[in-house]
């Protein structure tokens, strides 16, 4: 609480510092306010934003949109073995249902979760225009999946005017990274924009290397003064040959110790057609039709000791378990997600466009398939049983069970949503807003998976199979007003009520096979840890309810924005999962708790004097479970997994000349728990701690049209993990550099 309470008297500090900075009065205008005339963007609600511009973009030298994120007030990035995910306002592990990623208003998240990622790296930062972060809510708008904010990319791909960037960049790990962007008036009607960029690094461990190529094109074509086409189409490969996760204690004797094997081969494809019809002044249609496909090939090695417990005997049951250590594995795994979709909207102004009323339909189709092989060596090379304290013997296994341990999985699951919505904003006075919205969807499940067949010893060959067969029906409403109390301060109050729909695959459990084949002479079945079953979980939608209340203004020549808000969540999904990684022993669960709530501070200010500028943001959230299950381990006062509880900016830019400028950030990310699931099933907790990361640049500029940039990020070298469990962890680089040119015209 202290560390807290210092940390806010510092930001405060710093408004009260810079009473004697000079503020460009039309910046507290342009602050948070859409200028985009474009029909297609969606209109703006009662709450404080946060956008990075493609001049700060460039400024700061990101090679990617994670890299832009991960500095963005607000927000968590967090790393897993498939690419990254966006954490608001407390979602945790399930920022991929409860966190909309969007580029030009079309969202890119992922229907499942295992083996899908977030494509946010797929986009060239060359391409990027600006990045627009709303934090909470937005069900109305953008339906399931929004309430713990939005994040808006937008690319130049509508933009009027001839240009073109172009970057390259030499970075610590042979990073190697080129990219371009530009765009071109054909004609007064045509306008043609590309981009490319292509990223090659060997990566901060041993044995890494990593190959990024994107390209994308597209034009915007105005038929006449009512009416106007827009296509988009963008291609992306990701050729990973990288490495597991490692033990805790290799990690500590050497951080880029490489893990075992794992390549990971990506292609993202999308394409989207918009079409805008301005029927009159006052009234607009549009229709926005949308593909979107991932594929992914995966081949990973894994070590695990895999335990068979066996009760031998009818008369005089004996329990003989048998342990095979340290026995390889092999992974062959292949992924596909298809999304298609349509989103139709019409936008009505009126009474002297002090009204605006938004009425659409969105529907989406979703089809998850995968299929994947673990094979083990052969198990009768690493045999050792024992009897329970009688005497140590050797069990003999048949022809059959001296083979390899086999595990396939075939799964295609599919979920189509029908949504239908209405919006509508009215400036009531002068000075105050009041905005409402309704929306109502329904989401159909369809599919199966399969788990087998399965080769393990002591049970013979075993086949599962569930299908998934529902339906739900889900609303959600917003009502909110906003009071501008002077020309650049303004205050608002929200409530939201919001959901959150499973993915497909959520909707079932891997757990403990219960009921394996009995052997000859065995009194109970054998208790194996490589042999799973999946069950149905009767998993419900979340429903949230969210109260926001926030103000912005200019105090003291610094602009300030705070916002305070509470999220009580009914039904909450929580997921628990073993702590190995090795899809043929890992296991889940998911489960709807009673309720849980999210409260925070979000705090952003910014401060400029002639030659100097600050920037600072403060995250708080604390998370908790008001009504748990001690069934399931998790109980009243418990803190939400995988939440960090704060996240702190700190950002500096001092103009030495004209043409040189030095840049330093401080990010902090706080700490979070976390829970797994041990080899029995039973839940076990452990801590994440937080980390802090100094990063610091030196930026000369050329001339008019180019730029020199160098830097170095993560100065302290800290050490910390992109991704951990309790057993294993994958290290995030240390202290690495790079040197990059930026040019422009």
């Amino acid at each position: 609480m202290k560390k807290r309470i210092g940390i806010l008297s510092f930001l405060i500090s710093a408004a009260v510092f810079a009473q004697g900075t000079t503020i460009e009065l039309d910046k507290s205008v342009i602050k948070n306010e859409n200028r985009e005339r474009d029909f297609i963007v969606v209109p703006k609600v009662s709450k404080n934003t946060f956008t990075v511009t493609q001049e700060e973009i460039r400024e700061r030298s990101y090679k990617n949109v994670e890299d832009v994120l991960k500095d963005a007030p607000g927000v968590i990035v967090n790393n897993t073995a498939f690419g990254p995910k966006i954490d608001m306002r407390g979602s945790g592990d399930k920022s991929l249902s409860r966190v909309k990623v969007m580029v030009d208003g079309i969202s890119i998240n992922p229907t499942e979760e295992a083996m899908a990622s977030l494509p946010i790296n797929s986009i060239p930062i060359e391409s990027v225009k600006k990045i627009e972060i709303i934090p909470g809510g937005g069900a109305t708008l953008y339906g399931s999946g929004s309430v713990g904010g939005v994040i808006n990319i937008v690319t130049n791909s509508n933009a009027t005017k001839d240009n073109f960037f172009m970057d390259l960049k030499y970075s610590s790990f042979d990073n190697r990274n080129f990219g371009f962007a530009g765009g071109q008036n054909v004609t007064d009607k045509l306008y043609l924009n590309y981009g490319f960029n292509y990223i090659n690094t060997e990566g901060y461990r041993e044995s890494e290397d990593n190959q990024n190529t994107t390209f994308l094109g597209g034009f915007d074509y105005k038929i006449n003064e009512r009416n106007k086409i827009r296509f988009q189409a963008r291609t992306n490969k990701d050729k990973k040959d990288g490495t597991t996760e490692v033990s805790k204690k290799i990690l500590a004797e050497n951080r880029k110790a490489p893990g075992l094997n794992m390549d990971i081969d990506t292609d993202n494809t999308s394409y989207t057609f918009d079409y805008e019809l301005r029927a009159t002044d006052n009234l607009s249609f549009g229709a926005t039709y949308f593909e979107q496909m991932q594929k992914r090939k995966i081949k990973a090695e894994s070590i695990d000791d895999i335990e068979i417990v066996v009760t031998t005997g009818n008369r005089a049951p004996v329990e003989l378990t048998n342990l095979f250590k340290d026995v390889p594995s092999m992974l062959d795994a292949t992924m596909k997600e298809e999304k298609k979709g349509v989103k139709l909207k019409s936008v009505y102004n009126y009474n002297e466009n002090k009204g605006s009323l938004t009425v659409g339909y969105d529907y989406l189709h979703a089809v998850n398939t995968r299929k994947s092989r673990v094979e083990s060596k052969v198990l009768v090379d690493y045999f050792e049983s024992r009897d329970r304290g009688y005497h140590w013997r050797k069990m003999g296994l048949n022809a059959t069970e001296q083979g390899p341990l086999i595990n396939n999985i075939d799964i295609k699951l599919k979920k189509d949503s029908h949504s239908l919505y209405a919006f509508n904003k009215y400036e009531l006075t002068d000075k105050l807003d009041i905005t409402a919205g309704i929306r109502g969807e329904k989401t159909i499940y369809s599919g199966y998976r399969k788990n087998g067949p399965n080769k393990i010893p002591f049970t013979g060959v075993k086949t599962s199979n569930i299908d998934t067969d529902e339906s739900m029906k889900n609303y959600a409403g917003e009502v909110g007003t906003l009071y501008k109390y002077n020309d650049t301060g303004s205050v608002y109050l929200r409530y939201e009520r919001g959901f959150v729909t499973p993915f497909a695959a959520q909707l079932t459990d891997k757990i403990h096979d219960s009921e394996l084949n009995r052997g000859k002479g065995q009194s109970k079945p054998p208790q194996v840890n490589v042999a799973s079953v999946y069950v149905a979980n009767n998993l419900k939608a979340e429903t949230t309810d969210t109260l926001e209340i926030g103000f912005r203004d200019y105090i003291l020549n610094s602009y300030v924005a705070l916002s305070l808000y509470a999220t009580d969540t009914e039904n909450e999904i929580t997921t628990i999962n073993s702590g190995v990684t090795n899809p043929a022993v890992r296991r889940w669960k998911y489960r709807n708790i009673g309720k849980t709530r999210r409260m925070g501070i979000e705090l952003e200010a910014e401060q400029e004097f002639d030659r100097l500028s600050f920037q600072q943001s403060l995250s708080l959230v604390s998370a908790k479970v008001i009504n748990g299950s001690e069934k399931y381990g998790i109980v009243k006062g418990q803190k939400i997994p995988m939440v960090p509880n704060m996240k702190l900016t700190l950002g500096a830019k001092y103009n030495i000349t004209d043409n040189w400028s030095v840049l330093s950030s401080y990010t902090y990310v706080g700490s979070q728990e976390a829970r797994e699931l041990d080899k029995n099933d039973k839940v076990v907790e452990y801590k994440i701690k937080g980390h802090g990361v100094i990063d610091a640049g030196l930026n000369y500029k050329i001339d008019s049209y180019a730029n020199l940039k160098f830097g170095i990020k993560n100065l302290t070298s800290t050490k910390y993990n992109l991704r951990e469990t309790s057993l294993e962890a994958y290290p995030a680089p240390e202290r690495n550099y790079y040197l990059e040119l930026n040019v422009k015209f």
